[in-house]
């Protein structure tokens, strides 16, 4: 779907310092997913009701199953949005084979989620050589979707990424590997003595609790917004697409990043 929500930053070195080379291995947006709907369950915006890897005698449009993702089942096209699983068994895709070993084999796997009338479990995700890992949302049917991804290390050549629900239904779009040459981890600034932002769920305006030049980074490493702040001053961020940033700074000569969500 040609829609772009910002997904979250999971790399960050230091707030002096921040450098990030990150490599596009699979972008997939299911444009051609063109049949059904996302936001109601029955009538006209409905899924499409053919399993797009099982297909039968039903006619698909070019591009289904997407190239990227060869290989699934119970995966149907909802209006631009893939909807993995159905009422009594899970979805799931798997991509081509790609090589997951550049940038030092460090793996982002970001996607959008919403789930069906209520949340009817997590999403899995696995890559070749490595644990499974879950995510979890509270994003239902009839709302936006919700930015999520994952962090993996040790990625390597010629491996495949299985996207899943865990039960039955969810909506997934905009699903992206990357890898990235940066240490995969988030400098917890609750943890450490000085905390750069108040307010790490923003409306419109990041609340600063003390002095520092920051820097507001989105998921592809991009500085989207900068400037010097003081205790208790603002930044305004209302034009920022909704989802996670890491705001970096450096207060008193320590280096702080810190995670916050954009509403």
């Amino acid at each position: 779907m040609k829609k772009f929500y910002s997904l979250i930053a999971v790399a960050v070195l230091s707030a002096s310092a921040y450098s990030q080379t990150q490599t596009t291995v699979l972008s997939e947006d299911f444009a051609a997913y063109i049949k059904g709907g996302n936001t109601s369950s029955s009538g006209t915006n409905g899924p499409d009701g053919t399993d797009v890897y099982s297909p039968g005698t039903t006619a698909l449009p070019a591009g289904v199953p997407s190239a990227n993702f060869p290989v699934g089942s119970k995966v149907y096209m909802a209006g631009g949005m893939a909807k993995f699983g159905g009422a009594s068994a899970a979805g799931s895709v798997t991509s081509k084979v790609v090589d997951l070993s550049t940038d030092g084999g460090n793996v982002i796997v970001s996607f959008d989620v919403k789930g069906w009338t209520s949340v009817e479990g997590d999403i899995k995700v696995t890559i070749t050589g490595q644990a499974s890992k879950t995510v979890s949302y509270t994003a239902l049917m009839s709302g936006s979707l919700e930015s999520k991804s994952v962090s993996f290390t040790g990625g390597v050549a010629n491996s495949t990424v299985t996207i899943e629900t865990t039960a039955k239904r969810a909506y997934i779009d905009n699903v992206k590997v990357v890898t990235t040459d940066t240490p995969l981890a988030v400098v917890d600034a609750n943890a450490s003595k000085a905390k750069l932002v108040k307010n790490t769920v923003v409306d419109t305006n990041i609340i600063f609790a003390a002095k520092a030049d920051v820097k507001v980074i989105n998921a592809n490493g991009q500085v989207v917004k900068s400037a010097a702040v003081n205790e208790n001053t603002s930044l305004e961020v209302a034009s920022l697409p909704k989802g996670t940033y890491i705001v970096t700074g450096n207060v008193n000569g320590q280096a702080v990043s810190q995670k916050i969500i954009k509403k």
